[in-house]
């Protein structure tokens, strides 16, 4: 099992009372972190339960005094000991929201870690009773840290968001960098060595994941003109999301399309970003554009695993996303179309995949209006004394 960066977030409330909540897709390595968590930084007597095995399930569905009397009786638990429960897919649990919130309020030394697949499914299950006793943590696919760790790269794992001069490393980067662009970031693609086995895996994920278990969520009866969305939205990541556009190429109504939006985007499929402004109400009311979270499931639905515009900018969003660094992601739009991809603590980031030298008119006016540092991200990089020019690691 290998070391994943939310980690650092989730050990400082490993001592808290607070029942903590690690929820993200299907396959994104929940599990593998619960039980990395158990046994490497629980210090006490602690027990897992995967709801998948209808024992544990049927168990944790009846009172849940008869489940703490099982810990009482079949693990040699009294109720002085401090104890840590791991329970995998809470979202099974017929009340998920009873069960948790009478272990929290009747025995104080149970802690208990939770995980769940799907944050829709649990926002139904269990956001509003438990608040003020929940933590949660989206968890999401491989950082670039991480997937360079999982390829047996630690070496070049602790040179990620550092500006690295040796073109023989950044060489080797650029060649891990291509191939986490083209098949994403899942834990099972990433370990997989042969590019069909990784197109495999990655249509097992799309076939189990986004085409039955959220289809099941929810309750999609237009089934054609749900998949023929999900196949728009690839081709348009990264694009600003236009819903009225959309609705008439799907032939659906505006209403159903925010809908489907909302389901993929509370089931870990896409994510949309606001454009930045200091204007609150004008960012909230502005398009916003469109990004999927794996860019291998992204690049599988658009049956395009090609080096583009599109899939490098949306594996740069992953790349911020999925490291844990930015509580936010903007991008800038001006009126007369001037456009930068992302901006980040203010500073401005356009992505190029070869960057020739010319001036950027955006990154100027965005300079001037608000005095911040000019940078280009790009996988072919020159050097030039009009921008801070930067490989997607560096950044």
């Amino acid at each position: 099992m290998f070391k994943r960066v939310i980690l650092s977030k989730i050990n400082i409330f490993l001592e808290t009372n607070d029942i903590l909540l690690l929820y993200g897709a299907r396959q994104v390595g929940k599990t593998s972190l619960m039980k990395m968590i158990q046994s490497d930084y629980i210090k006490v007597k602690s027990y897992f339960f995967d709801l998948e095995n209808p024992d544990y399930l049927n168990l944790l569905n009846q009172n849940p005094d008869i489940f703490v009397q099982y810990l009482k009786s079949y693990n040699n638990w009294n109720e002085s000991e401090k104890i840590v429960i791991f329970i995998d897919e809470i979202q099974y649990l017929e009340n998920p929201t009873n069960f948790l919130k009478y272990i929290y309020d009747k025995y104080a030394n149970i802690k208990l870690i939770v995980s769940g697949s799907s944050t829709l499914e649990i926002r139904w299950k269990l956001w509003d009773s438990l608040v003020g006793r929940l933590m949660k943590f989206d968890i999401y696919p491989l950082s670039f840290e991480e997937f360079l760790v999982f390829k047996g790269k630690d070496n070049l794992a602790s040179l990620v968001w550092k500006e690295t001069k040796l073109e023989i490393i950044n060489n080797e980067l650029h060649f891990f960098y291509e191939e986490y662009l083209k098949f994403g970031w899942y834990p099972k693609v990433v370990l997989a060595n042969d590019m069909q086995i990784k197109k495999e895996y990655l249509k097992q994920i799309y076939n189990t994941y986004i085409e039955k278990d959220i289809k099941d969520i929810g309750k999609i009866k237009e089934v054609e003109k749900f998949n023929r969305l999900i196949k728009l939205l690839a081709n348009q990541s990264s694009n600003l999301l236009n819903i009225s556009e959309i609705s008439n190429t799907v032939w659906v109504t505006m209403k159903t399309t925010n809908e489907w939006l909302f389901l993929l985007e509370n089931t870990f499929v896409i994510k949309l970003i606001t454009p930045f402004s200091t204007n609150l109400r004008w960012e909230l009311t502005k398009m916003p554009k469109i990004f999927f979270i794996d860019n291998g499931i992204r690049n599988f639905i658009d049956n395009d695993f090609e080096l583009t515009g599109n899939s490098f900018e949306n594996s740069f969003f992953n790349y911020l996303n999925n490291s844990y660094k930015y509580e936010k992601i903007h991008f800038y739009r001006t009126q007369d179309k001037k456009e930068i991809d992302f901006i980040l603590n203010k500073n401005p980031y356009e992505l190029k995949l070869s960057y020739n030298g010319k001036p950027l008119t955006a990154l100027n006016y965005f300079k001037e209006k608000y005095d911040k540092t000019w940078n280009v991200v790009t996988l072919h990089k020159k050097e030039n004394d009009r921008y801070r020019i930067l490989y997607p690691w560096e950044a």
